[in-house]
């Protein structure tokens, strides 16, 4: 038992109530009035009253939260580093399941796309197979004709010769050739009325599992892809730990919390009728299908082997009148050669019925070569092997994760309304400046700051190159020139090659210090 088998078999037992709360019987009925859709509606209400329930609780415990007093405590900034890692946690465990939940899309995606490309192939075939019956049925009446002007001739040649019996056999033979070949005419003419409309069945199936498959894959992808970047900003307004970031993102996943219960609700029915399909889908199959469903059948529990025997019973049933044909034809020829003497009329008759008959037999091989089992079984077996394998496993993986982000999303908005005072409380690190600062008042121009309010210019090297004012801060330098210390004339004393003798301290730093700065 494959996993996918195992889940539709679990799928099974889930209860299919009607609006009577009866269980019903009627499988995969897709009538509006028909009790499995009634059945299939209670689900996804079942799953809708679930989110109105959930939605109810978050109400009510922002409800809560919005009327609750902010009590300042020791504890502010340890409650606040753990309300965001749990946060974060929670949102990162909601990456995940979206993850999950991508990955199951594109899985069903893959099934849907093996199963469209199977209708394809089968279409291809079939398309050759009914052109090569088409051209065997149109052999057949050609071949009709001419075995109605042997008879003629066979008929005037006959008044010639006195072997009658001769005659009664050859009249005999050529009936029954000429039978069978009208049989194979009207079974042609019967099988490609039954037919004719198959080409388009399988262009309708092709058009419907490619359209649904492409807007459901382009839905999920953009619903999944918004609520990604919904928890995005989430996940950086928890880090930041923003009040502002936390209230925007509590009214933006409220809608998504929203979203993601409303595809639970509509994901749920649509699994389980997926599963239905698999399990019991013959009846819909059937009436979809028509006449087709028996060959569709034939080709999904036949044995491919390399021979042309493996045919369809109609197909078949078809071709089998060609078998005893040639022999026929052979001692027709024996018999027409010595009742009249290899005639002329006769042998032209003759060759042009065998030459017919060639063709038939080079026919029917084409058509038991491109009818056979091998030609379509890979391809039919494809088509189930997408749509009850590959997309009933996806389907189950895409349920049960976006069912863990719906429970998540839940969690998550309940978490984080205890963020709007918490998160508020959080001391500055900076203290803002006030209108009335002495040193840097808001409000002026920068242009009017002083450069060094201390005047630790003074001597200062790295204020060489400035021309500002000094701003005569120090006694020092209140009644000195504007001009820079070094531009002024100072004296140095000049430097000879011979030692003389110097003061007591005179090499102390504080005593040259003007050559030090010159």
């Amino acid at each position: 038992m494959t996993f996918a088998s195992f889940l539709i078999n679990l799928y099974s037992h889930v209860p299919r109530l009607n609006f009577k709360f009866h269980w019903t019987k009627d499988i995969f009925n897709f009538n509006w009035s028909s009790e499995y859709f009634q059945a299939l509606a209670l689900i996804a209400c079942l799953g809708a009253a679930v989110s109105l329930l959930l939605l109810v609780t978050i109400i009510i415990v922002w409800i809560c939260q919005a009327c609750r007093k902010n009590e300042t405590t020791g504890k502010t900034r340890r409650r606040v580093r753990r309300l965001s890692t749990v946060l974060f946690i929670i949102s990162v465990l909601c990456f995940f399941m979206l993850g999950i939940c991508l990955f199951a899309n594109e899985h069903v995606n893959r099934g849907m796309s093996i199963s469209i490309n199977s209708v394809i192939n089968t279409k291809k075939s079939y398309q050759i197979s009914m052109a090569q019956i088409d051209q065997f049925q149109e052999a057949a009446l050609n071949t009709t004709v001419h075995l109605k002007n042997l008879e003629d001739t066979v008929h005037v040649e006959s008044m010639k010769t006195k072997n009658a019996t001769i005659v009664q056999q050859i009249d005999q033979i050529l009936t029954n050739i000429t039978d069978e070949i009208d049989i194979i005419a009207k079974n042609g003419k019967l099988f490609q009325a039954k037919h004719d409309d198959d080409i388009g069945t399988l262009e309708n199936v092709r058009k419907f599992l490619s359209l649904y498959e492409s807007e459901r894959w382009a839905f999920l992808v953009i619903l999944l892809s918004i609520t990604m970047c919904v928890l995005f900003t989430g996940v950086v307004a928890f880090c930041k730990q923003s009040k502002k970031g936390a209230v925007v993102f509590s009214a933006i996943g409220f809608f998504i919390f929203v979203v993601v219960w409303l595809l639970i609700s509509v994901s749920l029915p649509v699994t389980i009728a997926l599963a239905d399909f698999c399990r019991d889908g013959d009846q819909v199959t059937r009436k979809n299908l028509g006449n087709l469903y028996e060959t569709v059948q034939f080709y999904n529990t036949c044995v491919p082997v390399t021979t042309h025997d493996n045919l369809p019973l109609p197909i078949a049933s078809h071709v089998a009148l060609l078998n005893n044909i040639p022999a026929s034809k052979s001692q027709l020829d024996r018999l027409m050669e010595v009742a009249f003497n290899s005639s002329a009329a006769i042998t032209n008759s003759s060759s042009a019925v065998g030459d017919d008959i060639t063709k038939l037999l080079k026919l029917a091989g084409a058509v038991s070569s491109s009818s056979s089992c091998y030609v379509f079984h890979d391809d039919v077996v494809n088509f189930y092997y997408g749509t009850c394998n590959q997309s009933v496993a996806g389907m189950s993986i895409y349920l049960m994760s976006i069912l863990l982000l719906g429970l998540l999303l839940f969690t998550l908005l309940i978490v984080v309304s205890k963020t709007w005072n918490l998160f508020s409380r959080l001391p500055h690190e900076y203290v803002e400046v006030d209108e009335d600062d002495p040193f840097f008042p808001r409000g002026q121009n920068d242009s009017t700051i002083p450069v060094d309010i201390y005047g630790t210019h003074v001597y200062n090297p790295r204020t060489r190159d400035r021309t500002e004012p000094s701003t005569n801060t120090t006694s020092g330098t209140a009644d000195e020139p504007i001009a820079p210390l070094w531009s002024q004339n100072v004296s140095a004393p000049l430097v000879t090659n011979s030692m003389t003798r110097q003061p007591f301290m005179s090499d102390h730093p504080y005593n040259n210090y003007e050559d030090r700065y010159n």
